[in-house]
């Protein structure tokens, strides 16, 4: 384990072997200034861990030797303890002012001048130690801190992802569920139509066998009749319509039941045609009813809803 080396500047020989004695070689390793004139070339080559330096030296005295040393970047930390026998607080204030550790008044004592070295070398070895952690909890902050950013940079951009996601499958769910009512919508219409196809075949039956009972073309359109017929058409239910209307609007149909309860599967599929923004006509051919029929069943609607004249059904189902 290396000693703790220790750089004595005094021009008195006698005042360095006194202080190299009380020291010990054992415990320091000690190299000797006779004058402040040299301080920073023997400084930069022992590289010392404190400094011993007289106040009043014939070159360059003490106070100019501390303020050399204070002001050099690489040396400036090193702790330095003044040892003069001036009795005057100027000098005690001076040396501190520009950056000593301690202050030692001749006559030197063995138990004063290691105590003050101890002291000052511990004081040294905690302030180097705090520095390092210091420096080390900087560049931990700094880690912490490029690692926070790249991590606020990776959950926004897996944000912006999964937004881009979220937004993609909504609209996709919205095509979808658009294209199933148009689909139930497309069937109702199919089936009223295939009726009013066997309606009207139906009439041309009837016609045309109480003109000629004989006709060939009865037996052909009863045919085609008893093939409408095994298509097995069933009628259009409301729960069909409700179940791919809610994939749309979910609350619909709860809030129309909640202004009135009572009204009947055929109403509530009005109602959803119109929050579809149907035309009238469109309207007309799903519900199987003529136009002025339609209009008659408006008003009943809005009588059922309490709408005031004033009032259109479709406005008002519209801010449904």
């Amino acid at each position: 384990m290396d000693l703790p080396k220790i750089l004595i500047v005094d021009d008195r020989l006698h005042d360095r072997l006194l202080y190299r004695e009380f020291l010990g070689d054992i415990n320091y390793t000690i190299s000797e200034l006779d004058d402040g004139e040299h301080l920073l070339a023997t400084v930069g080559e022992d590289k010392p861990d404190i400094i011993l330096l007289d106040w009043q030296m014939p070159r360059v005295g003490g106070l100019e030797a501390l303020k050399t040393i204070k002001k050099h970047k690489v040396f400036k930390e090193i702790p330095i303890i003044i040892i003069t026998g001036l009795q005057d607080e100027k000098v005690l204030e001076e040396a501190f002012d520009y950056g000593s550790v301690d202050f030692i008044n001749k006559p030197v004592t063995r138990v004063q001048l290691n105590a003050r070295v101890h002291n000052a070398l511990k004081l040294y070895e905690n302030t180097q130690l705090l520095y390092k952690q210091t420096s080390e909890l900087k560049s931990l902050n700094e880690i912490i801190s490029f690692q926070k950013r790249e991590l606020e940079k990776s959950i926004e951009i897996k944000t912006e992802r999964y937004q881009e996601n979220i937004k993609s499958f909504e609209e996709d769910l919205e095509k979808k569920n658009k294209k199933a009512i148009t689909m139930e919508i497309d069937s109702t219409k199919l089936i009223g139509d295939i009726r009013r196809i066997k309606s009207s075949l139906n009439d041309c039956h009837d016609q045309l066998r109480s003109e000629n009972s004989e006709s060939q073309v009865i037996r052909k359109l009863k045919s085609v009749i008893r093939a409408i017929d095994s298509l097995e058409i069933h009628d259009d239910t409301f729960d069909d319509f409700k179940e791919a209307f809610e994939n749309i609007d979910q609350e619909f149909y709860t809030r129309l039941t909640a202004i009135n309860p009572n009204l009947t599967s055929l109403d509530r599929k009005h109602c959803g045609y119109i929050k579809l923004n149907l035309d009238n006509y469109e309207i007309s051919r799903l519900l199987n009813v003529e136009l002025k029929s339609l209009q008659m069943s408006r008003y009943r609607l809005k009588k059922k809803l309490k709408l005031e004249n004033a009032v259109t059904l479709r406005s008002f189902i519209s801010t449904l």
